[in-house]
């Protein structure tokens, strides 16, 4: 199994700054309808949630045919890689790495399109439709916002590297961590591209959801029937398709949530940036990059452990090494915490 954030040790109290979770807690809204749901548990949920796709179609303007759930947007990730293949795939690193491990799980041939430092992880259109042409790949991998980089962009430059690349290329654009930024997405580019796109919803991390295990693709038809053909029955629990149905209708809390990130994000990013052990890389969204200098990240996390705070370790993303770490955005306490203690830090 690949390694994924999330503190796995004794200390129960642990400040965890590995996860990406929003620090403002599940929805008042939604805690409400999980409760009163519970009664709904001696009932078999809807086969495919056709309920709450009708509902997410409706709050996002496409159409249902358009759109499948997953059990968490995990599952979607190897539900594409199992029914799209086997072919060749290009993923655009530093990036999750579960992207590799589902198409290689199939049977794809996987060719990295790598970012560098001295690009801040951004990528070059040209260099970009320069590697798709000499690869031809049947599929792209690209996380936007991209985890672990932070590195969002408009659909505006989604649409111009589908433009300048093959009509028949199959394009899958992670959009987990979008409602935490400032763009709107690339939902539009579904209908609107002449290639095949689909795109990966996740619900969790928003809404503070993740154990719950809920998600969601908006995808172009084709796409979507062949994933449907390969999808077990029953994947999503009751619980989850409540929480789906909802999500949409927590409005304030979408409104609270973005002017906190945004607000906390950019004071993170300010104390970091004046730290001179360290580098950190400008992010959209509700994590941070950051590289060491001096010293070495294994012994940053054994000093933040000491003191109660994880963070996540970076040396297994393709491009970078164990000099990166990244940090999440929490409660702004949480937050001082952490940068106190980077502030301080120096190797023994």
């Amino acid at each position: 199994m690949n390694k994924h954030g999330g503190y796995q040790g004794e200390n129960k109290e642990m400040l965890d700054f590995s996860v990406n979770i929003n620090p403002l807690g599940i929805p008042a809204g939604i805690r409400k309808k999980l409760i009163t749901g519970i009664d709904e548990l001696v009932k078999y949920p809807e086969i495919t949630g056709v309920s709450a796709i009708g509902k997410i179609a409706n709050d996002l303007a496409v159409r249902p045919e358009n759109i499948i759930l997953g059990n968490g947007a995990i599952e979607l990730i190897y539900l594409f890689a199992r029914s799209m293949g086997p072919g060749k795939a290009m993923i655009i690193q530093p990036t999750f790495n579960e992207y590799e491990r589902a198409l290689k799980l199939y049977g794809w041939d996987v060719v990295h399109h790598v970012l560098t430092a001295a690009d801040d992880f951004t990528i070059n259109p040209e260099a970009l439709a320069a590697a798709i042409k000499n690869e031809k790949p049947q599929a792209v991998f690209l996380c936007n916002p991209n985890n672990p980089t932070g590195r969002v962009y408009s659909k505006g430059f989604i649409r111009e590297m589908l433009e300048h690349s093959a009509p028949e290329i199959n394009w899958f654009l992670d959009e987990s961590f979008m409602d935490f930024s400032d763009e709107s997405g690339s939902l539009s580019l579904v209908k609107e591209a002449r290639q095949a796109v689909f795109i990966l919803k996740s619900l969790t991390k928003f809404y503070a959801l993740p154990g719950l295990r809920i998600g969601y693709g908006v995808g172009a038809v084709p796409i979507v029937k062949k994933m449907e053909n390969f999808k077990e029955p029953w994947t999503i629990n009751t619980l989850g398709l409540i929480a789906a149905t909802g999500v949409y209708d927590e409005k304030d809390y979408a409104r609270q949530t973005k002017t906190y990130i945004q607000s906390e994000r950019q004071r993170v990013f300010k104390v970091l940036s004046e730290i001179e052990s360290l580098k950190v890389y400008p992010s959209g969204t509700d994590f941070h990059l950051c590289q060491l200098l001096t010293g070495t990240v294994a012994e940053l996390q054994r000093g933040l452990e000491k003191d109660g705070m994880s963070i996540r370790t970076c040396e297994d993303f393709i491009g970078l090494d164990d000099s990166y770490f990244r940090i999440a955005i929490k409660k702004e306490a949480d937050n001082t915490k952490l940068l106190t203690f980077l502030k301080n830090w120096r190797n023994e």
